[in-house]
């Protein structure tokens, strides 16, 4: 449960499997990279659990899968050309999850701060965000090369939060996976977890302050200058 004596100035968002469903388009990216290596690829449910983490784990996670591991100097290595292949493919399928548009109006009609801290690119990350038309509602974006440091480090959770002049405990971070919560934690920041993210495992195991049914199972009662307050 989530604390009650808390004020609830900004609401700090995951993009991947939490705003929108992107495995369709990582998955082509990453089986045309494998295919380009000689392997064989992999099906969209199976790559989900392996997103993420960012690009570099996301490669290793789908050579390992495919029995052909890299080393670090290899993975690295086959970066670029992944980036080059998921920028022509990264919204031909990518697409908001249900309830999303509403959630984030939800929360900028309250008058709550909004920021998103992903593990993707900023790149593709702002591309995503401009074709689904959604870039308004962030007053800041911290992506996977923002930082020196991805999550589940607090780091870009905490430079979310100072981008935005909010204290950890006035927010709510909402994700999908370990890594949000493993920052969240980090950060000192409460944490909600939607439970069809790309994990791979039951978002209720993670370890989250509450766990929604789906985006439209929000509490509404999260208001500016309001103590969360658990919906009935």
């Amino acid at each position: 449960m989530l604390p009650h004596d808390k004020y609830t100035h900004a609401i700090i968002w995951d993009l991947d499997g939490t705003l929108i469903e992107s495995a369709p388009d990582l998955a082509t990216a990453l089986n045309t990279l494998l295919n380009e290596q000689g392997q064989y690829g992999h099906t969209v449910d199976a790559i989900r659990p392996m997103i993420g983490g960012g690009v570099a784990l996301l490669i290793e996670r789908g050579f390992k899968a495919a029995g052909a591991p890299l080393t670090e100097m290899e993975r690295d290595a086959l970066i670029p050309r992944f980036m080059n292949i998921y920028r022509d493919c990264c919204t031909q399928s990518t697409s908001l999850v249900p309830h999303a548009r509403e959630s984030l109006l939800n929360f900028y009609n309250a008058g709550l701060a909004q920021g998103l801290c992903t593990n993707k690119p900023l790149e593709m990350t702002e591309h995503i965000l401009h074709t689904l038309d959604i870039m308004g509602f962030f007053s800041s974006i911290v992506a996977g090369d923002t930082t020196p440091e991805k999550k589940p480090h607090p780091l870009p959770l905490l430079t979310c939060l100072k981008q935005l002049d909010v204290h950890p405990e006035n927010a709510i971070m909402i994700g999908d996976s370990g890594a949000d919560v493993g920052a969240a934690r980090n950060a000192g920041v409460p944490v909600i977890l939607v439970p069809d993210g790309y994990t791979g495992v039951p978002a209720t195991s993670l370890g989250a302050d509450y766990v929604v049914g789906s985006l439209a199972e929000l509490p509404a009662s999260i208001v500016p200058q309001s103590p969360w307050r658990q919906s009935a």
